[in-house]
């Protein structure tokens, strides 16, 4: 069992899982809809069992086992969308957890996190698609979480185990570079990064922990 290293430790009070269906009237598909299950559920490089993904390519896989989604945000989000009151409720992003009491302000690329008898790692920040505008009905959503860097993040997994909805999410080992995924959006959103936002953006590039994919991107957007 890991220690947790700090007072970053919080429930999960749900697990969700999806299979893909249709996605709005264009004949998509997508395993964005996800369900509450209340069974322990195996968590291994491939994802929650029972989660699966429409699209492998730009969802799913090691590098983005497990979606977390603050809750916190849903309020900002009621608040800027009038009449979503009812649309912006926990799951609705298609996240497997959320939490309260843990935001992009708190977290890093790197971070290691105990979860039920699973050990996980941030690999990068969501970068939401579309199909967040169609499942939601709200225009302009998938453009404001990132312009707001209110994303959420994705995880891979160190230790396969099992997980369940009340298991406690603990912080086990922080990042040592000190770039938390708020700072890396904002670096990221800025047209003309100053000398600090190119440092961090080069620091994050060269970053192991930070998923392929992401370390491409900042690494162009560093020069």
């Amino acid at each position: 069992m890991h220690a947790a290293i700090d007072d970053l430790a919080m429930p999960v009070p749900t697990l969700r899982v999806g299979r893909p269906g249709p996605l709005g009237n264009n004949d998509a598909t997508s395993a964005i809809h996800k369900q509450p299950v209340t069974d322990a559920r195996w968590l291994d490089t491939n994802g929650v069992a029972g989660d699966t993904q429409a699209d492998r390519v730009h969802h799913g896989g090691a590098e983005r086992a497990l979606n977390h989604y603050p809750v916190e945000h849903y309020a900002v989000w009621r608040q800027r969308f009038a009449g979503t009151d009812d649309v912006f409720l926990p799951g609705v992003l298609g996240e497997n957890i959320s939490t309260d009491g843990i935001t992009e302000d708190d977290v890093h690329a790197g971070d290691i996190f105990a979860l039920g008898g699973a050990t996980i790692q941030i690999t990068q920040p969501r970068m939401p698609c579309w199909k967040i505008d169609t499942r939601t009905g709200v225009k302009g959503l998938a453009r404001a979480l990132i312009e707001q860097g209110r994303a959420g993040w994705l995880y891979r997994v160190l230790e396969a185990g099992e997980i369940c909805a009340g298991d406690r999410l603990e912080r086990v080992e922080r990042a040592g570079h000190g770039i938390t995924l708020a700072q890396l959006w904002r670096a990221f959103n800025t047209r003309q990064p100053d000398a600090t936002q190119r440092d961090q953006l080069r620091t994050l590039a060269q970053l192991p922990a930070l998923a392929p994919v992401w370390r491409k991107t900042l690494s162009k957007r560093a020069r």
